[in-house]
Order: structure tokens, then C-alpha cells, then sequence
């Protein structure tokens, strides 16, 4: 019998952040910043280990929900912490410097100021000091090298890359290609990519892994699909401009044809938690959607083509995708692990949104789905009749 995943009740305003205790009015609190011994230290495991319960890992993600960097500060906590001496925001400062300021937060509140995630990753105090360099410039590799883990792997430039045209990114835990393109400005967003790294990727762009090593700069290596259709003769007009689209890859066709249907089912997946299951754990007295048990890391879709109306966290819901619908309904996707879409993005029927996974007030990994008639909470219908409506087989 598959385990059934559910979220608990639904409360907005809980807090899952380093943001405990101190608020924007707090300038008159005292608050222990500047001491020289850290008493209550927690190892570079354990932090490694809250970071990806905070953000799977992501020490510079911004995801525009109020809270920055792997440990997810408030920005009034960094600022309080004395975090602002490194960057302006956690998501701007090194690993070192983020975790250097929650040394002080863990020291100044305890583990409660990351309530969930410091029982998952079993952060107390009293552990070893973390092996850090806050200051100044990044640590240079040591005897440690060979030690390191697949999420201390931080993205580097070889030499070749420094000397010439070849510039090198090194995938770390959380990454996608969408997320490398926009950071590392590449041309043909994450297309271009693909294409340059497809030897390196294999057939599935949306399965990368940490350690991978993929050039940023530079042509793309020619490795387009063989032609197969008339299409692919030269287009009538030569000139070709600045931004030219690669030819697409068997994944895009998919993916195209996948936009066109009127409606996919959000994972391939049977279900767990009904719609309108009545009881306690949830504020209206009823579950406002279905829950599909899936592992963490499942590839989550958009059950019909819209537009992102929110990409980030939100409370008890976790990390959640809510689209817009051309009919004026909105679907939600909560307790990702992932997210591969933002705020205004239009996607297609059978587009990658994120990953399942069990972040929020969630008992065990699944995904929570949702049909709306509006984009906020309370505004629930029938997820199941929607989808069956729209020709999907439940």
C-alpha cells in the first residue's frame, strides 16, 4: 500500500525562515552580534544539511518571497546578525559569510529560528565550529579538496576558460539549465544551452547533475537532431540575427506537442488524499485539493497552458507553481523540492514547473494539487472533475 503524504493545517503566517525574534522595529533590542567566540557552533554538515531542507541547497537563490540565500534570512535578521559587513543581502554573500551570520543567529535564538528544517537536518548547538572563510576573498583548494561533497561543489572557470573562450560552470544540488542560463547570461537562454553541452547532458535537458561541467560562453557544438522533415532546409533570408534559434531538440518537439493537447495530468501518478477529505488537519475542514504520491524529485507539469502567476514559497504550502488558465482557472503545485519557472512566464501543457517533494507542513513527499477560481486559498473546485473535463484519465 503506497504511503499517503498530506500537508497539515493550513496557516499563512507561519514562519520556516531565520527570521524568529528579530523584526524590522528591533534596532533597540540587545542582541548578541559582536562576540569574538562563537558558543553555540553547529559543523559545515549540519548547515550544508539546513541549507538544502531551506532551499535544496541553492546558496544564492532569491526566489522574490521576502527571505535570501541557502539559510533563507529576513532580510531584518541578516541586517540585525550583522550580515550587511559581507553583502547587502544572504543571497549576494558567500557560503562562508551565510553561514558565518547564522553561527550568530543559531547562537542568539538557538535552532528555533529555523523550526523545521533544524529537526530535519539535526542542527543543536554545541557542535564543532564550521570550517569557514567569511572574509575576504574565497578559500583557495586545499589538502580538504578531495574530501569535498557534491553540494560544497561551487561553480569555477578552469584555466583553459581563464586564458580563452571556453568559460566552465560547474552544476551544483537545486540547479536547472534555466536557472544557469539567466545567471550566466547565456545567449539562447537555456536552449542555448543545451546546445552547447548536449554531449555532456545526454537526450533529457531537464536531467543535470551535480559535478557537471558546462560551457557557458563560447559556440554551441554541433549536435542537432538529423533531419528528418523538410523543415530543416536553409531559411530564405540569410541575414541571421544576434539571438538565432538552435534547431529544436527531440525533448522541445515533446514538449510542443504536448502544449497543444487541452490537458495532461500534473504526474503520472495515482492518488492519495481526496478532494474535500473532511477533518482537523486543514483550516476549512476539508482538503482543498488531491495529493498524488510521488517520490521527491518528480517532474511536475502544467496540466494545460497558462501563465505563471507565482513561482516561490508560500507558508504551510511550501515551495509552490500557481498558473493561470485561459478559462480563469488557476492551478497550484505545492511542496516542490524545485522550481524551474517565474513569476510571468508563460508555459505549455506539459511543461516541467518543478519537482515534487515535502517542503511546508507536509508529513512525507507528494504533491498537493489544486484547481482555483481565483489565485489565492478558499477559492477551491473539483481538482479531479477539472482534469477529467479537460480529457485527462483518473
Amino acid at each position: 500500500m503506497a504511503v499517503r503524504g498530506r500537508h497539515r493545517r493550513y496557516q499563512p503566517n507561519r514562519i520556516n525562515r531565520a527570521s524568529l525574534t528579530v523584526t524590522a522595529g528591533g534596532a533597540g533590542m540587545a542582541l548578541p552580534l559582536i562576540g569574538t567566540g562563537v558558543a553555540h557552533a553547529a559543523d559545515l554538515d549540519t548547515w550544508n544539511k539546513v541549507a538544502a531542507c531551506e532551499s535544496t541547497g541553492r546558496w544564492h537563490v532569491n526566489t522574490g518571497n521576502g527571505f535570501y540565500g541557502g539559510l533563507q534570512f529576513a532580510q531584518s535578521t541578516w541586517e540585525a546578525y550583522g550580515g550587511t559587513r559581507y553583502a547587502g543581502r544572504a543571497d549576494l554573500a558567500t557560503k562562508d559569510q551565510q553561514i558565518a551570520v547564522a553561527e550568530k543567529v543559531l547562537d542568539g535564538q538557538g535552532p528555533r529560528a529555523w523550526p523545521v528544517c533544524s529537526v530535519r537536518a539535526g542542527l543543536t548547538r554545541g557542535g564543532d565550529t564550521p570550517d569557514i572563510q567569511p572574509a575576504g576573498t574565497p578559500k583557495k583548494t586545499s589538502k580538504k579538496t578531495s574530501q569535498t561533497s557534491v553540494q560544497d561543489v561551487q561553480p569555477q572557470t578552469t584555466p583553459q576558460s581563464r586564458a580563452g573562450k571556453a568559460e566552465m560552470y560547474t552544476v551544483v544540488h537545486g540547479d536547472t539549465l534555466s536557472e544557469i542560463a539567466e545567471s550566466q547570461e547565456v545567449k539562447g537562454g537555456w536552449r542555448g544551452l543545451y546546445a552547447a553541452n548536449r554531449k555532456a547532458i545526454g537526450a533529457d535537458p531537464d536531467l543535470i547533475l551535480p559535478g557537471q561541467r558546462l560551457a557557458v560562453r563560447g559556440k554551441a557544438t554541433t549536435t542537432a537532431e538529423p533531419a528528418s522533415s523538410p523543415r530543416s532546409t536553409p531559411r530564405s533570408t540569410p541575414k541571421a540575427t544576434p539571438k538565432s534559434t538552435p534547431e529544436k531538440t527531440s525533448s522541445e518537439r515533446h514538449e510542443q506537442a504536448t502544449s497543444s493537447r487541452s490537458m495532461v495530468a500534473p504526474v503520472s501518478a495515482s492518488t492519495g488524499t481526496p478532494y474535500r477529505k473532511a477533518g482537523a488537519s486543514w483550516s476549512k475542514g476539508y482538503h482543498t485539493g488531491v495529493d498524488f504520491a510521488v517520490p521527491t524529485g518528480t517532474s511536475v507539469k502544467a496540466v494545460g497552458a497558462g501563465q505563471v502567476v507565482s513561482a516561490g514559497w508560500e507558508g504551510s504550502f511550501g515551495y509552490q507553481v500557481v498558473v493561470r488558465h485561459a478559462d480563469g482557472r488557476y492551478t497550484q503545485y505545492a511542496h516542490l523540492s524545485a522550481i524551474s519557472v517565474k513569476d510571468g512566464q508563460s508555459v505549455g501543457a506539459g511543461q516541467r514547473l518543478g519537482r515534487s517533494g515535502s517542503t511546508g507542513n507536509s508529513t512525507g513527499p507528494h504533491l498537493h494539487f489544486e484547481v482555483r477560481t481565483g489565485p489565492g486559498f478558499g477559492s477551491d473546485i473539483d481538482p479531479v472533475a477539472y482534469l477529467r473535463a479537460g480529457g485527462v484519465r483518473i
